[in-house]
């Protein structure tokens, strides 16, 4: 999912981003598959709640892209993930393969990107720009490189925080409270991280914009 080159790092931006500026739209779409479980688990059962849920996921999927949402190579990667995730979940018949693989994949992706803090190219200075614009400060200027690092570490460190206590939770609880506390707790806090985050940067970025401009202004 996260690769050190163009293309796949202006995916992953693209859709965390997204992620970062919910719409009212977005989050009830996001809402959908956990709302699909929840209604096959209760008459149903366990397998129909993932059958339901991994339909509705790649519906939402196909959806997203054919309403030209910019997701490139990530919508085969999503549709791949989805399939794999339901087909596993059925043929164990277990909530914690099926909520796990997510978990699994979650982590992953969390040490892949925090990795990437730890070079020139950090994933945060590749997202930056497309939350706030600055017209001096490039990624190429230290400072720039030096936040988009701590948020990269930030971010990755939240992330895998996160998924922490859903490995835990989903140990304690049945599937449905563990995609009721998910829905409601999780995502949420994950939201307020990112809006910090991005709250953070313009406060340690914006006056050196505001510096470089002056300097350019009086040459």
């Amino acid at each position: 999912m996260v690769r050190v080159d163009g293309r796949g790092l202006t995916d992953t931006a693209n859709l965390l981003v997204e992620n970062a500026r919910p719409s009212p739209g977005s989050i009830l779409v996001s809402l959908v598959p956990s709302a699909a479980f929840l209604a096959a688990n209760h008459w149903w059962g366990l397998v129909a709640g993932m059958v339901a849920a991994s339909i509705v996921s790649l519906g939402a999927i196909i959806v997203r892209r054919a309403r030209g949402r910019q997701i490139g190579v990530l919508l085969p990667i999503s549709l791949a993930y989805v399939v794999l995730r339901g087909v596993a979940g059925v043929l164990t018949e277990s909530e914690t393969v099926f909520f796990g693989f997510g978990i699994a994949t979650g982590a992953l992706v969390a040490l892949a990107v925090g990795a990437t803090a730890f070079t020139r190219t950090p994933v945060a200075a590749h997202l930056l720009p497309l939350v706030v614009r600055y017209r001096y400060l490039t990624p190429q200027h230290i400072i720039y490189r030096r936040i988009a690092a701590q948020i990269t570490l930030g971010w990755a460190a939240a992330e895998l925080a996160i998924t922490a206590w859903e490995a835990w939770h989903l140990s304690q609880a049945s599937a449905a409270e563990f995609v009721v506390a998910r829905s409601l707790v999780a995502w949420p806090v994950m939201f307020v991280i990112i809006f910090f985050l991005i709250f953070y940067v313009r406060f340690r970025l914006d006056r050196y914009e505001h510096h470089l401009a002056r300097q350019a202004g009086a040459a």
